[in-house]
């Protein structure tokens, strides 16, 4: 059996119960993968644990462990040493077991990861590289086959150095990589097993649903395209079916789509009439580039049910935009907010302080930008600090984008902390600017 894992991550100020919203769906997505190929497979969500204390926390770990001898652990890169902690307690409790590591800070990291656990602890068995939902289940399959056999591991490794989309060290102590990967068809996957979470200490209102994955833009500090090589959409008929078992479980009142559902327009139109033509009444807010939405797009939405649109704009600045890849008109997304006021869908926008091209200047010229867009109370708005996540083109690029990074501790990677100074601002002006992006946050939140 297996036992995957979700770290409790969420800091103090973001515990608003109103707004809690489900784990990653790629831990939804494997249980689901596993599930329906007879894998017995479990979640351990540690942030439905809301108000336990560390130590508690440390106690659920070691008694949910025990029934188990494979472990999957997701992380981001800012809670990646908390899934370590996570290994680090059940290794201790069982030497015998198996950890398995997946998620984006690993994907890009995975080298470094395993090369740095060899030397210390070895907490690390294997690293699912990229989309996993094929790795794992025939990683398990072989790691189940071992045990029930009491076989050695060494007489699977040719087996599993056949995997895609595994690291790992052999018994020579050799590292195999095999970063190839299956892709990932959208349509054959079963639906994110929401009914694998716990009911016992906090259920989910909210949930979140992808309809794409992969991107076809180029933002320097997004690893979207590096995480997805091709842009997936998925098929009406699909959402659906997901909208409907949501709904099944009669605990949830309000549904996230993910991400940027207006990339293709007549996805969006399609959409949009799922809504109207079969009488879904549940709530739902999504992402979308706004540079492009058209009145009648938005009139759709409205008529839809959307309540909540969520936003890039990053900054003012058309020289910013472009030296960081992010390819929009200031002008037009002013136009696309016009539309979305008109027809009082609030929006939740989004901004980016210290992008590589940013000066006091451009800073100056996002703040007058923001003043003049008649953003309301019934509107959030959000501004973070540029940060280069593994796989991002920010950490791969650093050298092309003049970027001097001050700070390698990955617990700050949260877009909250200063982690580099570009050409044209240094720690002491970002510091400063920021403050005042902060205080301009605080008057429409």
């Amino acid at each position: 059996m297996i036992l995957l894992i979700n770290p409790k991550t969420s800091k103090a100020p973001e515990l608003q119960r109103t707004f809690f919203r489900e784990p990653n769906l790629g831990i939804l997505y494997l249980t689901a993968i596993l599930d329906f190929n007879n894998i017995s497979v479990d979640i351990l969500d540690l942030e439905q644990y809301l108000d336990f204390t560390e130590l508690e926390i440390k106690d659920i770990i070691k008694e949910k462990s025990k029934k188990y001898n494979i472990f999957g652990i997701t992380s981001l890169t800012n809670t990646f040493h908390i899934a370590i902690d996570i290994a680090r307690i059940i290794k201790n409790q069982n030497k015998n077991c198996y950890i398995i590591l997946g998620g984006p800070h690993v994907t890009f990291m995975y080298k470094e990861i395993l090369e740095n656990d060899k030397k210390s602890e070895k907490l690390i068995d294997f690293i699912c590289i990229g989309e996993a939902e094929d790795s794992l289940v025939k990683l398990v399959k072989i790691l189940i086959s071992q045990q029930q056999t009491h076989k050695t591991l060494k007489s699977y490794e040719e087996k599993l150095k056949r995997i895609d989309g595994i690291a790992f060290y052999d018994s020579k102590g050799t590292l195999n990589v095999n970063s190839g990967t299956i892709e990932i068809d959208l349509e054959n996957l079963p639906l994110p097993a929401r009914y694998k979470l716990s009911q016992d200490n906090y259920y989910y209102t909210i949930a979140n649903v992808i309809v794409n994955r992969g991107c076809p833009n180029q933002c320097s500090f997004c690893s979207r395209q590096k995480l997805f090589k091709k842009t997936k959409i998925r098929s009406i008929p699909s959402i659906l079916s997901e909208i409907r078992a949501i709904q099944a479980l009669q605990t949830y009142n309000y549904i996230n789509f993910y991400d940027n559902i207006n990339i293709n327009s007549i996805f969006l139109r399609d959409f949009c009439n799922m809504f109207i033509e079969h009488k879904i009444d549940i709530p739902w807010g999504c992402e979308i580039r706004v540079d492009s939405i058209t009145d009648e797009e938005v009139r759709l939405l409205k008529s839809a049910g959307c309540r909540l649109i969520a936003t890039g704009i990053e900054s003012a600045s058309i020289d910013v935009l472009s030296k960081n890849f992010k390819f929009q008109e200031p002008g037009k997304v002013r136009d696309g907010i016009k539309h979305l006021k008109r027809y009082k869908i609030p929006i939740q926008a989004y901004f980016v302080l210290g992008l590589p091209g940013e000066t006091e200047e451009t800073f100056q010229k996002t703040i007058d930008y923001i003043n003049k867009l008649h953003l309301d109370e019934n509107d959030t708005l959000n501004y973070f600090i540029a940060t280069p996540y593994p796989g991002s083109r920010l950490i791969d690029e650093k050298e092309q984008f003049e970027i001097n990074i001050i700070e390698t501790d990955f617990t700050k990677y949260d877009c909250e902390h200063l982690i580099f100074e570009t050409a044209t601002l240094n720690k002491f002006q970002l510091e400063n600017l920021y403050r005042t992006a902060k205080e301009i946050e605080k008057k429409f939140n």
